[in-house]
């Protein structure tokens, strides 16, 4: 019996000695839990063994305020530290600080002076990493202020000592310590018999009103009794309240930090969700509330949620304070789609919960003890005043609302705190914010590592050298060495030591200091120049490209793999409907995204150039008007919408037929106004015929629009009644049952009852599940039919469904309603009874037709991903949605092609995944494959994924994703989207971008190099964490090929040269050892040495690091090739580093072997000064270091504008300047330097020299490089140069031209006129005669009259032949779970079930010829269109649904008005067969009368005419 009553409370048994013993329990799909379960009391004091030996509750939840930024006031100046000193040169600038405080090595430099230079660079780093933290910080405070309503005056139960607010406990602790020492406490005193647990929640609730309420009312303890189950102490006692005292209670306003697992919220319109609640009651009578989870999944689409039926009563605050139940849950974990919970209660006459819900499962205890479990029949016979009653309903993730969702379309909710703060599972799905350091800042470490060890060599060969020199007899040592200090010469060993450290000091700018000061202001800069780009600023949401980590730009050059969101990211996740197919008849006209890219692939395949849409959107809009003419004949629709996505006026020519299609027509769009669970809102309360609709998916919402803008409107819900408006006129539907949408299910239905009476179901899903529950033996044909049309509108990116239904008697419904019942309230096993529910209804339907929607991209998608494909970089899409919406947008966005191999791995176990994978990588990647064997894509699902990270897998998956061109990940869940990110940037040790719009994008995007997060319309939580942050996806081209690459190239440039520099001028010094005795003396002014990198040479790096570009940012779009140099690092590499090694000491020697040359001699002047003392020679050759490494770094400049003349010849000649300024401020050893050495030939004949000898070398190798091996730059800016030069050219010879040629010769959009004889648009005579189709002619540019309006183009470019060749190719797909083959089919692959494949092979026949989806005639030739749908017209059945259902009755005047002649009849129908009742086709055999409902007769498609 306690294994039982464990099992279904969930609650780990208690061994004899206390300790805990986990039973065996099914873990989710989704984690391995490794916290304990919780346990959340309301109104219920709790039981001993939920506290601890200081009688306080042992499990100590956190508290519900959020950090996303990374410092705090204490932790901020010993991690910033840590962060500065990760870098190596911070260190080795540290040791020189700690060594020159030392008197015998400093020289008598103090400290403080030796750490200025350190202290204001760390200073000045720290102040903006506290600028880009304090950001983060606001958006924080932000959220954690904001305001909700809690129920205080209240005693929650939960709180321990932690959650307790620290200000209030630090008081209370000073006033118990007043109280040890006699003094009295304005504390009120702690309630005798309450435990320490029971008075803190009081003062923690009576005290925490923030000023909603007026007054602060005494808290009035409500004493409760307790009852203790026998044979169970660890079971919580159901408290039943004895006394009805007035209520404390009361609703106020409290900050989201506040909130504490327990407490009771509430919840009104349009407020965001504060933490993981589960939803006790709510506004609508039937207990539901609707979400949107766009801040979860970046979808705007409603969810729907349900109250616990235990609770659904609670309105007031009295209800909220005299409830008592206890909720055990389970442990937090990440995993955004499963909760499983239970609400226990009792069913005393005396409490609160009297009468059972029907949802749940009692348990009577007797006085033994003993157990006795009833159903929910049984329980509802249960005599309510029983004594020892147990009640459990279960919780799902239906009954929770997740912390950052937004509560719609519902006046109130009351909520149970479940989950706080970091234990919610937005924040579960969020990692810690990093920080990021850029690919070369990591690598420049190796290079100071390598100029210290040039530096360690450089003093070592000094203090060596000065050993050899102390030693010899004859040095000037005897005379001029000081003791040391103990009357004692320097030895020889002693020397060579000081003269060590003191090197370390003079050498010291080899590594320079002021590198990561000068790359922060760069990085900075281009920061700022990314911020002002225009072409990145979103006009609509006044938003530009926002940098918010600035230390990074460089790693945006170098991007190899890029990870995206789907869904908000790549989509504006706003469906639309465009097809359908109705009764074996396709209807609607239009370009989808998917046909638009084939076309302009087609066009950029052949060469011609790329034509625009222009008069192709002529003939559709007049299509649009046309179509709306038809239907203002039939009836007006006061409902729709402006904006229509459905255009086909041949619809509503059918539709006043007023035969079987016409039938149809009004059965299928019938009930797709009944068939969802929408919400109709009225935004304009002037307009009522304004609605828009609110569903829980996009889809949902395209397709009742679409029914709604044809004139079947859903006009609003109203409890269990649905009123809908049929061509004008109301119809009011009952609800009976919803079986909702699941991605288990892939499909929805409804139960309704007509007005009429009779019980009808409506069904709606993909069509591999509703295929294979169409009654068997019927609609041979019409089934072929439709499974044709809805590939062909896959095939062209479209989301396609298919329709059906099947008429209920009143006993089946009866029976089942029981059957649906009893599976709804059982606790375990819940989704699988209520699956095997819904399968003993939804069998036997009627196919009725099929819709085809689609998911518009974001403007520029498609030629985003095609430009940043061909720079190199792969992209993933890691999206929550399923493998078939994830397939269409792939073809759609050009992230999957037409010539690609599609690997589809799922697996539901670890042994499958890995058998699946290896089979993959040998099929297409083995050793015995061409290598080129084509392109390859590869999709994979969450549940497989799951085991795929595995360690034992991972390398599996790594090699298979690396080998394809694209990868699609489904239905993962945010922390598995981190994980791949994880995977790919370690395992390959490339750079990583991730891009998303939502919170549940945040994890990828902290975990990848570069994080970018969309600011959409859709919730800005991506946008907190990101490292960038933009509008538009197709901005991510400029991002990358233009700014990434410019930034890469500078930063790489800049920081070779910065070491360059430093090495010139260091090792030039280290040359005058040889003639100073290797004693350490300074060659240059100090002057010259602080100034050295802070005026002289700094500014020609920081241009060259700031504004430099090899080409502009038009020519880097148009060749995105250049950008795979940052891919492969070309532009950083080692050998680069050592070649500028290798020059800068070839050039320290010629700039200081050269004026030392020059200066042997000496010269002696009027004035008696004398030019060879040593401040003369160190000036020398320190214009000759300055001039050389300026002109250098000007000669790896690739841009030269006016600006760079300016800042480096106002660098060279800042040296001067200073020289000579001086000279005459200095009054020791400097004094006039300037007439000596300004006024001599020598001296500027020695700086030139040296110039010109140290440069020539470099610039030799570059011309040579440049002209004969030159890099795929160098031949673009070639390129770009000459298309210059001769730019002028060309257009002075066009003007001329021009000039020259006859008006009456000039084509116009090309079309020639020269003699008024009309000729064809298209030069290309056979690109329509294939389809049949006779070329359009126009006599002059004009657009034709409406009488004469022509749809050809459109036909020729949707046919279903053009369609089907040009998107997919066969076997295109590969299950590797099954080893099946197939093509892509949009939906129809869905199911990939045995049964449903090999019945699609067997009915499914290409339909060429026959099946022909759009007109490709004149609208003004209805003849041959008769002719045409003649064939493909669906006659042969009685009926679809019962002729009362949904159809409008018709008059006589109307069906008079609508009956043309055959000659003018679209449909090839003759007049008597539209009116009368024997509606018949030519050829139909079956000749059944429409007018017979007795009898259910078979839909069927003739697959031939009858001439």
């Amino acid at each position: 019996m306690d294994y039982l009553w464990s099992r279904l409370t969930r609650k780990p048994l208690h061994s004899q000695n206390g300790d805990v013993e986990e039973l065996p329990r099914k873990l989710s799909s989704a984690s391995t839990y490794v916290l304990p379960k919780r346990r959340i009391y309301v109104n219920m004091e709790l039981p001993v063994s939920e506290l601890n030996t200081s009688d306080k509750p042992r499990m100590n939840f956190v508290t519900n305020k959020i950090r996303t930024a990374k410092y705090t006031i204490f932790n901020f100046l010993p991690k910033n530290l840590f962060e500065q000193f990760r870098k190596v040169a911070n260190l080795y600038f540290l040791f020189l600080v700690l060594l020159q405080s030392i008197p015998a090595v400093g020289g008598g430099v103090t400290p403080l002076v030796s750490a200025a230079p350190l202290a204001s660079i760390m200073s000045f780093t720290a102040l903006k990493d506290a600028f880009e933290d304090w950001k983060r910080r606001q958006q924080d405070n932000s959220l954690n202020r904001s305001i909700t309503l809690r129920l205080t005056e209240w005693n929650n139960v939960n709180l321990t000592g932690a959650s307790r607010n620290r200000p209030k406990f630090f008081r209370r602790q000073f006033n118990r310590i007043m109280g040890v020492w006699g003094f009295p406490s304005k504390k009120k005193i702690i309630d005798s018999g309450k435990t320490v647990a029971q008075q803190d929640a009081l003062d923690y609730n009576s005290q925490s009103n923030r000023g909603s309420s007026v007054g602060s009312p005494i808290y009035q303890r409500v004493e409760h009794s307790q009852t203790s189950l026998k044979s169970h102490p660890d079971i919580p006692t159901i408290i039943i309240n004895q006394s009805q005292v007035d209520s404390t209670a009361k609703w106020s306003n409290s900050r989201w930090q506040d909130l504490r697992v327990g407490d009771l919220v509430k919840l009104k319109n349009n407020e965001s969700v504060p933490a993981d609640i589960i939803i006790l009651s709510t506004s609508e009578p039937d207990g539901l509330c609707y979400v949107e989870t766009k801040n979860l999944d970046g979808e705007t689409n409603l969810k729907v949620r349900h109250a616990v039926s235990a609770t659904s009563y609670l309105v007031t605050e009295q209800d909220c304070e005299l409830v008592t139940f206890y909720v055990e849950s389970e442990p937090p974990h990440p995993n955004l789609y499963s909760y499983t919970g239970a609400l226990h209660f009792t069913g005393r006459t005396n409490g609160i919960i009297n009468n059972p819900p029907p949802n749940t499962t009692t348990i009577t205890f007797d006085n033994n003890g003993q157990s006795e479990i009833e159903s929910p029949q049984q329980n509802q016979r249960t005599n309510p005043t029983t004594e020892g009653i147990h009640k459990i309903e279960p919780i799902s993730i239906n009954d929770v609302l997740l912390r950052g969702c937004l509560l719609r379309n519902t006046e109130w909710i009351i909520g149970l705190v479940a989950f706080t703060g970091t234990d919610t599972k937005i924040m579960l799905n969020s990692g810690d914010t990093p920080s990021k350091r850029s690919r070369i800042e990591i690598e420049t470490n190796f290079h100071v590592t390598m100029n210290f060890i040039i530096l360690f060599c450089l003093c070592l060969g000094s203090s060596i050298a000065d050993a050899i020199y102390y030693v010899q007899p004859t040095s000037s040592a005897d005379f001029f060495e000081f003791d040391d200090g103990n009357n004692g010469k320097y030895s020889a060993a002693k020397s060579a030591f000081i003269t060590f450290w003191v090197c370390l000091i003079i050498f010291q700018n080899i590594v320079p200091i002021s590198l990561y000061i000068t790359i922060e202001m760069v990085k900075t800069v281009q920061a700022y120049f990314i911020h002002s780009d225009l072409d990145m600023y979103y006009e609509k949401l006044d938003y530009p490209c926002t940098p918010k980590t600035w230390n990074i730009s460089d790693d945006l050059g170098q991007i190899e793999y890029i990870f995206s969101d789907k869904t908000g990211t790549l989509t504006q996740n706003v469906m639309e409907f465009r097809k359908c197919t109705i009764n074996g008849i396709a209807y609607g006209i239009g370009e989808t995204d998917t046909t638009r890219g084939s076309k302009m692939q087609q066009q950029l395949d052949s060469g011609s150039p790329i034509q625009d849409d222009q008069e192709l959107n002529v003939e559709i809009e007049r299509e649009k008007q046309l179509m709306l003419e038809e239907m203002g004949k039939l009836f007006d629709n006061r409902y729709i919408s402006p904006n229509l996505t459905f255009i086909d006026s041949k619809l509503f020519k059918d539709l006043k037929l007023q035969n079987q299609q016409s039938r149809a027509i009004q059965d299928f769009f019938s009930a797709l106004a009944l068939c969802h669970t929408v919400l109709a809102e009225r935004p304009d309360p002037n307009n009522s015929f304004l609605i828009d609709y609110k569903a829980q998916s996009p889809d949902e919402a395209a397709l009742v629009g679409a029914a709604r803008d044809v004139g079947f409107v859903f006009v609003d819900r109203f409890q269990d009644k649905l009123v809908i408006e049929v061509m004008g006129e109301k119809k009011e539907f009952t609800l009976l049952n919803v079986l909702e949408f699941n991605s288990t299910r892939k499909r929805m239905s409804v139960l309704v009852r007509q007005p009429e009476g009779g019980v009808i179901l409506l069904c709606k899903g993909a069509d591999s599940v509703i295929y294979e529950r169409l009654e068997k033996g019927r609609q041979t044909e019409l089934k072929e039919e439709t499974l044709a049309h809805l590939e062909a509108f896959a095939n062209e990116g479209l989301r396609t469904l298919c329709i059906a239904y099947r008429t209920i008697s009143e006993e089946e419904f009866t029976t089942w309603s029981e059957q649906y019942a009893e599976a709804a309230s059982s606790i375990n096993d819940r989704e699988e009874k209520i699956e095997q529910a819904c399968d003993l209804i939804e069998h036997s339907f009627i196919l009725m037709g099929g819709t085809a929607i689609e998911d518009r991209l974001q403007e520029g998608v498609p030629e985003c991903i095609a430009t940043l494909a061909q720079a190199g970089i792969k992209l993933w899409v890691l999206t929550g949605d399923k493998i078939e919406t994830a397939i269409n947008i792939g073809f759609a966005c050009n992230l999957l092609q037409k010539d690609m191999q599609l690997i589809i791995v799922s697996a539901t176990d670890k042994l499958s995944t890995d058998r699946q994978l290896k089979e993959a990588l040998n099929k297409f990647f083995g050793s015995d494959v061409e290598k080129t064997s084509g392109k390859h894509a590869l999709i994979i699902d969450g549940e497989t994924l799951k085991y795929a990270l595995d360690k034992s897998l991972k390398d599996s998956l790594l090699q298979l994703g690396k080998q394809c061109q694209s990868v699609v990940c489904c239905r993962v869940s945010p922390l598995q989207k981190a994980k791949v990110v994880e995977m790919v940037k370690n395992g390959l040790n490339v750079m990583t971008l991730s891009i998303g719009d939502g919170a549940n994008d945040v994890s990828m995007i902290q975990e990848a190099n570069i994080g970018i997060g969309i600011a959409g319309e859709e919730g800005r939580q991506a946008v907190m964490a990101s490292d960038y942050a933009f509008a538009q996806f197709r901005y991510l081209t400029k991002l990358l090929l233009v700014h990434g690459r410019w930034s890469y190239i500078r930063v790489a440039e800049m920081i070779t040269c910065f070491f360059y520099k430093n090495i010139v001028w260091t090792i030039a010094m280290f040359w005058f050892q040889i003639y100073a005795g290797f004693t350490a003396q300074y060659l240059y002014d100090y002057t010259f040495i602080l100034l050295y990198n802070l005026v002289f040479t700094a500014f020609p790096v920081m241009y060259l690091g700031a504004f430099d570009q090899d080409v502009d940012a038009k020519t880097s779009l148009k060749n995105p090739a250049l950008y795979k140099r940052g891919i492969l690092q070309q532009d950083f590499k080692n050998s680069k580093f050592w070649l500028y090694v290798l020059d800068a000491i070839y050039q320290s020697a010629v700039c200081f072997f050269v004026p030392y040359g020059l200066m042997q001699s000496g010269q002696s002047h009027a004035n008696g000064l004398e030019n060879n003392s040593l401040q003369d020679l160190g000036t020398l050759v320190a214009g000759s270091v300055i001039a050389t490494t300026n002109l250098y770094v000007g000669l790896n400049t690739l841009n030269w504008t006016w600006l760079a003349f300016v800042v480096i010849g106002l660098s060279i000649l800042s040296f001067y300047a200073w020289a000579a300024l001086y000279s005459i401020i200095a009054s020791v050893g400097f004094f006039r330097v300037d007439q000596i050495l300004y006024s001599e030939f020598d001296f500027w004949l020695a700086i030139s020299l040296s110039v010109v000898v140290s440069i020539l070398p470099r610039f030799t190798v570059k011309y040579l490089h440049k002209t004969y091996w030159p890099t795929d730059t160098d031949i673009v800016r070639e390129q770009v140069r000459i298309a210059k030069k001769s730019s002028s050219r060309k257009r002075s010879r066009s003007v001329k031209e021009e000039d020259q040629v006859p008006i009456a010769l000039r084509k116009l959009d090309g079309i020639t006129d020269t003699s008024g004889v009309s000729t064809s648009r298209h030069d290309r005579s056979d690109s329509d005669a294939s389809l049949g189709v006779t070329p359009v002619t126009l006599t002059t540019p004009t657009v034709p009259s409406k009488k004469e309006r022509s749809i050809k183009q459109i036909s020729r470019i949707l046919s279903g032949k053009d369609r089907t060749a040009s998107i997919r190719s066969e076997e295109q797909m590969f299950f590797m779970g099954s080893g099946k083959r197939q093509s892509f089919t949009g939906f129809a692959f869905s199911g990939e079930e045995s049964g449903f494949e090999s019945f699609r092979q067997s009915v499914y026949r290409p339909v060429q010829n026959r099946i022909e989806l759009n007109r490709t005639q004149s609208l003004a030739d209805p003849t041959s269109r008769s002719s045409r749908f003649l064939a493909s017209l669906s006659i042969g059945r009685s009926r679809t649904l019962p002729s009362s259902l949904f159809r409008r009755r018709v008059g006589d005047p109307s069906s008079s008005q609508t009956s043309p002649s055959h000659s003018n009849n679209p449909s090839g129908i003759s007049e008597s067969e539209g009116g009368n009742g024997n509606s018949r086709r030519p050829g139909n055999t079956l000749g059944v009368s429409e007018t017979d409902d007795s009898e259910d007769v078979e839909l069927s498609i003739m697959s031939k005419s009858s001439s």
